[in-house]
């Protein structure tokens, strides 16, 4: 049981997804901490428009555009808790369809880090769908974004290493 006032585990989510990533809970995070980064993997990111100077600290925000060039939406993304290379966990801001907690927790494996990311959205129009409806659509955003986010850490690992 987690404590009532703290983020949830990434598998107390509404949708959590895992993967095995061959690169160490270090190399996950310095993509992590990399605002830029977030357009290559996260399904739905078009680009980042801004970073705040103080990212990745808890309170910084990165602001992106969803959509495509016809239709984009502004909005943001903001750092809750930060305990590299173990936990992120953002407030990720994609309105008008909603506002969602993610948590991504990250631990060593003898073949590198397991990465398990779950999200749940808290308000607007998807936080008001049943769990039985939101969570195909979310795990199946999140998992096509984790294998984006291992391929990127795993071609910066090679090209540092």
């Amino acid at each position: 049981m987690t404590d009532s006032t703290a983020p949830p585990a990434a598998d107390e989510h509404v949708a959590t997804v895992r993967i095995d990533v061959a690169a160490s809970p270090d190399e996950v995070f310095d993509v992590l901490d990399d605002a830029e980064a977030y357009a290559r993997w996260v399904v739905g990111t078009r680009r980042i428009r801004h970073v705040d100077p103080l990212w990745p600290a808890v309170g910084a925000r990165f602001h992106h555009a969803v959509g495509n060039a016809a239709a984009e939406v502004h909005d943001w993304s903001r750092v809750c808790e930060r305990d590299r290379p173990r936990r992120l966990v953002l407030e990720v801001r994609f309105r008008p369809t909603g506002i969602a907690m993610v948590t991504i927790d990250v631990a060593p494996i003898t073949s590198g880090a397991r990465v398990v990311l779950g999200e749940s959205p808290t308000s607007g129009p998807v936080a008001w769908l049943p769990d039985t409806v939101a969570r195909p659509a979310l795990w199946a955003r999140n998992w096509v974004s984790l294998q984006r986010l291992r391929h990127e850490v795993e071609r910066r690992a090679e090209r540092s290493g």
